[in-house]
């Protein structure tokens, strides 16, 4: 079977890498597949670019919106997709040699709603390969929801990320297309991709790394309010996913409650050392971790929570 393959990339301002990236898709020795670039208003020479590459392959579909997020960007690429199997590449990656290729033959052979396959992390040069362990390799569908939805590191069982992994669009267009929530700007595509594990029934893990991440220095700046706004969009993403959760997929509420609990804790952490206390969302989370019964997670996150009530508690005496 001939599957054709929909590519979404979303971009903005990548006119450094993002040549790598569409070159390596040109690079695979599988044809049957589409590009669609969305570029989230760049102002370097990202269209330029990529108007050179759509011109003489008709496969490459450049779009250009106004600067809304990569949720938006994705969600318009998602618009556009007439492929039988979708996957995701950023425009500072770049897929392996072959990847399209032997994902195809994976689909081919059993049948599969979404084939999860391993990455190489590259930074400064130095590859760092990720390989599943045997339990990821052995694990069902509910055993990656639940370690998606709350790990203490974020690689376990692929990660909430989308560009490890290839859907059939037919399943989990079933009943509705899922989207990247817009409302939030971190964590989305692990909402995205729990929300679609909803829908698949048969799922593969391969241990061949067909993806590059690259890790390059774009640090975002620890201001004050960059560290607040990163600390609310983690936080609201969290409420979304407890809520998604209990509403959809109710066997993973116990897991959900403790990544709200977690994500509680380090977000009234962080606005207690910003002195930032004064928003509502920060009184809202202080009344909420008031009201909330006390969950081990680990040690760690046992001792933030004690100082919290501690901080908490002080403050509220001297008020």
């Amino acid at each position: 079977m001939n599957n054709k393959i929909s590519i979404v990339m979303p971009t903005y301002n990548n006119e450094k890498t993002i040549g790598n990236s569409i070159r390596s898709i040109l690079q695979q020795n599988y044809s049957n597949w589409e590009l669609i670039i969305v570029d989230d208003g760049s102002v370097d020479k990202t269209k330029k670019i990529c108007d050179k590459f759509a011109s003489y392959d008709t496969r490459i579909k450049y779009y250009k919106q106004k600067n809304s997020g990569v949720s938006s960007a994705r969600n318009y690429g998602l618009h556009k997709i007439n492929g039988d199997l979708l996957m995701f590449i950023d425009a500072d990656d770049t897929l392996v040699c072959g990847a399209i290729k032997k994902l195809v033959s994976y689909f081919n052979d059993n049948k599969l709603d979404l084939c999860i396959f391993s990455w190489n992390e590259i930074s400064d040069n130095k590859v760092i390969p990720h390989n599943y362990s045997i339990a990821e390799m052995n694990a069902n569908k509910e055993n990656f929801f639940r370690k998606i939805a709350y790990s203490s590191n974020w690689n376990d069982y692929s990660g909430g990320y989308p560009w490890n992994k290839i859907w059939r669009v037919n399943k989990i267009d079933k009943n509705g297309r899922i989207y990247f929530d817009e409302r939030v700007s971190m964590l989305e595509d692990r909402l995205y991709v729990l929300a679609c594990l909803d829908k698949v029934d048969k799922i593969k893990v391969i241990n061949e790394r067909l993806y590059n991440y690259y890790i390059l220095d774009k640090s975002i700046s620890h201001s004050k309010s960059n560290t607040i706004l990163q600390a609310n969009e983690i936080y609201k993403a969290v409420k979304l996913e407890y809520t998604y959760i209990k509403k959809n997929h109710s066997s993973a509420i116990c897991i959900a409650r403790k990544a709200l609990f977690q994500g509680r804790v380090n977000y009234l952490l962080t606005i207690v050392k910003k002195k930032n206390m004064d928003t509502p969302q920060a009184v809202q989370a202080v009344k909420e971790f008031q009201n909330e019964k006390f969950q081990f997670i680990n040690f760690k996150v046992s001792i933030k929570y004690l100082l919290l009530k501690i901080v908490l508690t002080y403050l509220n005496n001297k008020l």
